[in-house]
């Protein structure tokens, strides 16, 4: 089955199964990012997001699900727990599922917003290796 494929599966899969919340009314969002092993664009629609690598061409999409809801507690509901699937052109890592952990800080009137986020990803080609992945930028709110 061909890489396509399977992120498209993928990405249907975690958009049926991600919860609606409060943050839902947030809507679309579009920024850049920093990070390992890819740097590009985010776009984020509710609790849905694509992160395109163009530095290292790559994309990742994944379900997010915020820990303050999750978890009942409001001084949690800047960060937020993610889970879904990363493809890398790289010779030597290139796909496999990936979790980790992120947080968000609103600047100005809550239209933008800063976030970091840092977790593994599983490749599962050649060696199997497990590696720790970060990301940090911004995105506006339309």
């Amino acid at each position: 089955m061909k890489i396509s494929t399977w992120l498209w599966t993928l990405a249907w899969v975690i958009s049926f199964s991600v919860p609606v919340s409060a943050r839902a009314a947030d809507g679309f969002a579009a920024g850049v990012f920093l990070g390992s092993p890819m740097s590009g664009v985010t776009l984020k629609q509710n609790q849905f997001k694509i992160q395109a690598g163009i530095d290292k061409f790559g994309v990742a999409v994944d379900g997010t699900w915020n820990l303050g809801e999750w978890l009942g507690r409001m001084e949690y509901a800047p960060m937020y727990v993610y889970a879904g699937g990363q493809w890398v052109d790289d010779s030597t890592h290139q796909w496999g599922p990936r979790a980790g952990l992120g947080v968000t800080l609103p600047v100005g009137t809550g239209d933008v917003e800063l976030f970091a986020e840092a977790g593994t990803t599983w490749y599962w080609e050649e060696k199997g290796d497990i590696e720790f992945e970060g990301a940090a930028g911004a995105r506006v709110y339309f």
